[in-house]
């Protein structure tokens, strides 16, 4: 038994191990064999309590101050050694004696200086094996620069440093000249570049040279002396004042060489407010064969109109880089140029913030009004997102040459505009129109999505409401799409025939909307694997949709939901839904836990619902038998009532019966059945229209017409209200003229809530008010109140005219035959 456990503790320990410092050893494939992690330990020494066998050990961010002589001489296997972000100060001569297997060291300390005091001679002596080595600290810019920090370093691949020796020598450099590939310096410290600044490096077979730092000139002559060079990176710091012309004439050194990438990210920062790409320039580049050139955010404005030709670099060239940059609407003439470029690949002019795609008619004109645009027979990669944001983005052109291109990126521009008949990219496999205003139309052009696998329409908007069309559908037939973004769209609802014409879709998103129900024909969609509706207004996923979401893993063996964001409902009425969370084979995010709120209102989630589902299940069904015992009982009662009034009262209710089969039936009531032919209602301060001009003109039109004025026939004495309700019920139809303070006057409200009234209470009246707007603004007929407008049919609203036909057709509408009895 001891001999089992002791077997046990000592595989356990061979997994993973804890020291008393507090590191963690395990074995790593990456490194093969056992590393040991001691980052942010707070040591201030190295722990003598590490496994002597590992290969690898991270000392980063730790207190270190010193490294002693001897420290790691016990760790003869150590390969990889990490000792960045340490206050260190003090290097001994011995610090790494006993480590020849090494072969990365990285010491990134803002305490350390590159300077002899730090790096005593030969402090890596001992490392006759390592292949990378990282020194970034401190600026050094008075002390010594440590020539010999290279002694005994046979096998150096990559070096990384802050600063490079003043006068360019370094003849310790030598020893590398069969190893040395890379040479990162972070901060150059030289002002001027010089033809003798790199004159160490003339015999080393670098690869890549990366630097960066404050440079006010950079001569022709500075890259000579680099004969393998195929990757270029030069990053100015804020300050500089090399112009742009000055860069690319030191680069002519390089003239008949096959570099990989030419990297001038940010290298115009103070010296000049903008730049123009001349033929000067491009002249200095014409011999080099470079595959990728990036000139990114370099406040460069334009290129001149003859500055591509055709050269070595034109015909080399495969990523061409121009974004962030100001570049307008004069790129475009160079820009017809550039399918000389006939590897050209990858083009990226995003965020050019000023460029503008509507091109003038000087250039070769087709019929329909576009423009032949000839662009790379080769390119791929076309990102032109943010390069209009104050413009409209019009494609009126036609691109030639475009079957390989397979990206288009056209995202975060302002108004987006690709007429039908626009002839290119048949081949477009990946289509971003992104966070722009869009319009309904922009998918009639079917050759573009023809091919389409990729659409990104997330976080765009537009005049209508684009997707609820009744119609026809946004999208047309797009065969082989796969992956459909609608994010971020605001979408309320989706109209049923959007999304029909998808059979291939695998991954849609529709975070970031408004929706409140999964739409049921995303759930047809037979290979549907992916499935985004986190942020939404979802309360609850129905018993239906829960069974066709399970469908998708049993037809594609897997399927991928997510809902974080939602709100979901915790209460009787989702039992269903929280066990379906839980128990489902749906991949749901967040492990199927998403906050919900309770029947109290409290918010909870839906894993600890779940947790207390018996209680719950108990609490929902007692109270659905307790809802049943009060209905049934309420029935047995209402079951009684009904027997006891059914026997007091049967003949009366016999009578009713009869009257509705229809024995006994009432005469239709006709106008000589009344008193009047019209109630004319009207305001008392607005008396003298009705009095003076309608009741004078309907007598003309038809001679003998009966009309009752309250200011004329009400009597005297009497309860108005009585007169009012009397004088209604006697009047075949009822006349109310409205005027711009008609529902100030109470009586005259009363007036109108009387005639609704006695309107709802017989369904059998039909056209007996009729509305006359004298004099209304658009304010006043807003306040008309909507109970009078629902009893009164739109030909029977008429606008006052002091004209002969409009008291003839007022006369016809009050004499019609529309029955109007009241009882």
């Amino acid at each position: 038994m001891h001999v089992e456990m002791l077997m046990f503790l000592l595989l356990m320990t061979d997994a993973t191990c804890i020291s008393v410092s507090g590191c963690h050893t395990s074995f790593s494939a990456a490194y093969q064999g056992h590393v040991t992690d001691c980052q942010r330990q707070h040591l201030t020494q190295v722990p003598s309590d590490l496994p002597k066998d590992i290969v690898g050990l991270d000392l980063q961010d730790n207190l270190l101050t010193r490294i002693s002589n001897n420290s790691f001489s016990t760790f003869s296997n150590l390969r990889f050694l990490y000792l960045s972000a340490n206050p260190l100060h003090t290097l001994q001569r011995d610090a790494f004696k006993g480590l020849g297997k090494l072969e990365v060291l990285e010491m990134s300390c803002d305490t350390l200086s590159l300077g002899t005091t730090t790096y005593p001679d030969g402090l890596f002596q001992y490392l006759v094996s390592l292949r990378q080595l990282v020194l970034l600290g401190s600026i050094n810019n008075e002390g010594q620069f440590p020539i010999d920090i290279v002694q005994g370093l046979k096998r150096l691949e990559e070096l990384r440093i802050n600063s490079w020796p003043k006068d360019g020598k370094w003849p310790q450099l030598e020893q590398l000249k069969d190893t040395l590939t890379l040479l990162n310096i972070n901060t150059i410290g030289i002002p001027v570049l010089g033809n003798t600044t790199f004159q160490a490096l003339r015999d080393i077979p670098l690869k890549i040279l990366n630097f960066n730092g404050v440079v006010r000139n950079i001569e022709a002559g500075a890259f000579c002396p680099f004969k393998n060079l195929t990757n270029l990176l030069i990053g100015l710091s804020h300050g500089s004042t090399t112009k742009f012309v000055s860069i690319t004439r030191a680069l002519q050194c390089l003239a008949g060489r096959h570099m990989e990438e030419i990297i001038l990210t940010r290298v115009v920062t103070t010296g000049e407010t903008s730049v123009t790409l001349t033929e000067e320039m491009f002249g200095y580049l014409a011999d080099i064969c470079v595959k990728k050139l990036d000139v990114s955010h370099n406040k460069i404005t334009r290129v001149d109109d003859n500055a591509i030709t055709n050269s070595t670099f034109v015909r080399c060239i495969e990523y061409l880089d121009l974004s962030r940059n100001l570049l307008n609407g004069k790129l475009l003439p160079a820009a017809k140029n550039m399918y000389m470029m006939e590897n050209l690949k990858y083009l990226d002019l995003s965020r050019g913030t000023n460029l503008i795609f509507s091109l003038s008619n000087k250039y070769n004109t087709t019929k329909r009004g576009g423009v032949y645009f000839p662009i790379p027979p080769n390119l791929s990669y076309l990102n032109l997102s943010r390069s209009a944001s104050a413009n409209h983005v019009r494609i009126s052109l036609t691109l030639t040459q475009s079957d390989h291109l397979s990206v288009l990126d056209f995202s975060r521009n302002y108004l987006l505009d690709i007429p039908s008949y626009l002839e290119c990219c048949k081949n477009l496999k990946l289509l971003d129109i992104s966070h722009m205003k869009i319009s309904q139309n922009v998918f009639n052009n079917t050759n573009m999505v023809t091919n389409l696998e990729t659409l990104l329409v997330h976080d765009v908007t537009s005049d209508e409401d684009m997707f609820v069309s009744p119609s026809e559908p946004f999208f047309h037939v797009m065969p082989k799409l796969t992956r459909l973004d609608l994010s971020g769209n605001n979408l309320q609802l989706i109209n049923k025939n959007t999304l029909r014409n998808f059979n291939k879709l695998e991954n849609l998103s529709l975070a970031r909307n408004r929706l409140d129900n999964v739409p049921e024909e995303i759930l047809m969609m037979a290979r549907l694997k992916h499935l985004d509706m986190t942020s939404n207004s979802l309360s609850v996923i129905s018993k239906q949709q829960q069974t066709m979401l399970d469908d998708f893993v049993v037809n594609n063996g897997s399927f991928h939901l997510y809902l974080t964001g939602n709100i979901f409902s915790c209460s009787c009425g989702t039992l269903h839904f929280i066990q379906w969370l839980l128990e489902t084979d749906v991949t749901l995010d967040h492990h199927g836990n998403y906050s919900c709120i309770l029947g109290d209102g409290t918010l909870s989630d839906t894993a600890t619902f779940y947790a207390s589902g018996t209680f719950q299940w108990r609490t929902c069904v007692g109270q659905f038998w307790l809802a049943a015992a009060i209905v049934g009982n309420l029935i047995a009662l209402l079951s009684l009532l009904v027997a006891f009034l059914f026997k007091k009262y049967f003949p009366k209710i016999e009578h009713r019966v009869l009257h509705m089969l229809g024995y006994n039936p009432r005469r239709r009531p006709q106008r000589e059945d009344f008193d009047y032919d019209a109630y004319i209602c009207y305001e008392s301060a607005e008396y003298h229209w009705p009095c003076h001009c309608l009741f004078k003109e309907l007598p003309k039109v038809s001679p003998g017409i009966r009309l009752y004025l309250p200011d004329l026939h009400d009597p005297v004495g009497c309860s108005r209200a009585e007169v009012t309700i009397d004088a209604l019920s006697r009047s075949w139809k009822i006349v109310i003229v409205l005027t711009e303070n008609f529902l100030r006057d109470e009586w005259i409200h009363f007036t109108v809530l009387s005639t609704v009234r006695l309107m709802s209470v017989n369904n059998a009246i039909t056209d007996r008010v009729l509305l006359l707007y004298r004099d209304m603004s658009l304010e006043a007929r807003a306040r008309v109140p909507h109970l009078l407008l629902n009893v009164v049919s739109e030909e029977h609203i008429l606008d006052v005219e002091e004209h002969p036909q409009f008291w003839t057709h007022l006369c016809q509408r009050i004499l019609n035959a529309d029955p109007a009895a009241l009882f």
